[in-house]
């Protein structure tokens, strides 16, 4: 197997273990400061992040020439599709990236959560970018 179809099998591991580590816990979707609502949308985002990264694992196991490559294609855009917007939230006013009454989390100077999944893009972008340049040479 290729490096390039390796960063693509990571970003979907990671796109569907990150929210089981990080979302579901006592000091998020089940916290104490959480209300229904809020453990219904915690719920959902776990569940559909983990339906996503079923749905590239599914398209990154197809074996046909075109058909592969238009899976492969389309795979490594689902990471870019669910946590692409998270970045423009920044600028929306009133809403943060941070759980209400903890600490903000911040690597390299930015939200931890939007460093993570953009980690998850990055793996989904340069994997199909290998992909690609493997496809080429080949």
């Amino acid at each position: 197997m290729r490096p390039g179809r390796y960063l693509l099998l990571a970003s979907a591991a990671a796109m569907a273990l990150g929210h089981w580590a990080a979302d579901w816990n006592r000091g998020h979707t089940f916290g104490p400061g959480y209300g229904p609502h809020a453990r219904w949308h915690g719920t959902t985002e776990v569940v559909s992040a983990t339906l996503d990264a079923l749905l590239m694992l599914a398209l990154l196991t197809r074996t046909s020439g075109a058909e592969r490559r238009l899976a492969t294609t389309v795979a490594a855009l689902v990471p870019l599709l669910r946590y692409g917007p998270s970045n423009l939230t920044l600028a929306v006013a009133g809403t943060s990236p941070y759980a209400e009454g903890r600490p903000p989390i911040r690597l390299l100077g930015l939200p931890a959560s939007l460093v993570a999944q953009d980690t998850v893009i990055g793996l989904a972008l340069c994997g199909y970018w290998l992909e690609r340049r493997a496809g080429q040479a080949a």
